[in-house]
């Protein structure tokens, strides 16, 4: 009899999911409007698409693959970024229906918007900087606007916190606004002239903070232009973690890995609350950063004596090593121990053996965030002798396991 009760109870619950699927199926699709303009980033089309896979959306693409704006088309919601193009924020705003923009770039529309929490992208590229020694820095803008302005200010203010000061470069392109659809009025090398010689004048080496890829490739090519050494005499940082321009330069740039994706999930996930009849948020949801993908724009540290930076190449050449220490990194120096020891301290504030598990941290970290391989095989590869020491030094460096962080990290990647 009871296992009766169970199988009816069990009939049940599998009729209640029966009965919501169906319920789904006989639902129309809602159709959703990609009202993105040119200038949109590959991680907004990906993360609308996510959205729409995973809610049974049926999206319209007219905006963003013919390029014009489909007057007279009917359906449920807009999925926005509509730059600096007028006619296109005209007919979002008009459209009659529910409409959500992605970023902050258009405040002015009177929509609401998913935007990027700037403040805290200028933050963590100066703490990049910072990392690295560097005591000279600079802000390289695309234009003169309120984003431009927040990222800039969160930078500047973690790099005056730690007691500098930040020289501000002239904007890629100050008559964007103007000139997105139209010609251009900058004069490119008189430009181009102006930041070969203040980069030149500038103490080096520096950290250059770049409103995002785009602008980072343009320094980069200045600094080549101007036979200045990258990263050893300028450290470039962008924004966005765009492959096709990162990977693709002269010299690969550190990017800061801006959440495009999640921002276009979020604001398709606002999209659909408002479709369904709720009100308007207050305040925008703001979208926080994942961190800094190093590349070689970055990958140094600022060190004014010789005797150190031999000692830094010895670790990151070996830091593999289980049996590297203090005493073989003094072997293959010039300087006592001692002496060695006060001038790492004088560089950077910290001792030998503190940089040694610095490096051999990094490492686990990149491993543990980008490959499957078992956490043992991941202390040996990053230098340590056993698992046991592994977990002691990543647990009083992280707060967690290795474990826990790439379960953490693994989560971050699905939700954005």
């Amino acid at each position: 009899m009871k296992r009766r009760r169970q199988l009816t109870h069990s009939n049940g619950a599998q009729s209640v999911v029966v009965r919501e699927i169906y319920s789904r199926m006989r639902r129309r699709r809602r159709r959703v409007l990609l009202a993105l303009t040119s200038a949109t980033h590959h991680g907004f089309y990906r993360g609308a698409a996510r959205y729409a896979m995973d809610h049974s959306w049926h999206l319209v693409a007219d905006t963003v693959y013919a390029s014009t704006i489909p007057m007279g088309w009917k359906g449920d919601g807009i999925l926005s970024f509509v730059g600096y193009w007028e006619d296109l924020a005209s007919y979002v705003k008009s459209a009659g229906i529910p409409a959500v923009e992605i970023s902050s770039v258009r405040r002015d529309l009177g929509l609401p918007y998913v935007g990027e929490d700037n403040e805290a992208i200028g933050r963590i590229a100066a703490e990049h900087l910072l990392a690295l020694n560097l005591k000279n820095f600079a802000w390289a803008p695309f234009w003169d606007d309120h984003v431009n302005e927040e990222r800039c200010l969160g930078f500047e203010r973690s790099v005056q916190a730690a007691g500098y000061s930040c020289v501000h470069l002239v904007p890629v392109n100050v008559n964007v606004r103007k000139s997105a659809f139209g010609s251009r009025h900058l004069n490119w090398s008189s430009r181009r002239s102006w930041l070969i010689r203040t980069i030149r004048s500038l103490r080096r080496p520096v950290g250059i903070f770049c409103y995002n890829d785009y602008v980072a490739t343009d320094i980069v090519d200045v600094c080549i232009e101007a036979g200045l050494d990258i990263p050893e005499q300028v450290a470039v940082i962008g924004v966005d973690n765009d492959p096709v321009l990162c990977d693709c330069t002269h010299v690969p740039i550190s990017s800061v890995r801006h959440d495009l994706e999640g921002m276009a999930y979020q604001a398709a996930a606002l999209l659909d609350r408002l479709m369904d009849g709720e009100a308007p948020p207050v305040a925008p949801k703001r979208i926080a950063p994942k961190g800094v993908v190093t590349r070689k724009s970055t990958d140094m540290l600022a060190v004014e004596n010789p005797e150190v930076a031999e000692a830094l190449r010895y670790i990151q050449a070996n830091f593999y090593r289980t049996n590297l220490s203090v005493s073989t990194i003094v072997e293959a120096g010039k300087l006592p121990r001692r002496s060695l020891e006060m001038a790492f301290r004088n560089e950077f504030n910290r001792s030998i053996l503190s940089e040694i598990l610095r490096v051999r941290m990094k490492h686990a970290r990149h491993l543990l965030e980008t490959t499957d391989l078992p956490v043992a095989d991941v202390a040996i590869r990053s230098g340590f002798a056993n698992l046991n020491s592994f977990h002691r030094v990543f647990r009083t460096q992280s707060e967690l396991t290795p474990r826990s962080f790439r379960t953490a990290s693994q989560s971050r990647d699905i939700s954005r």
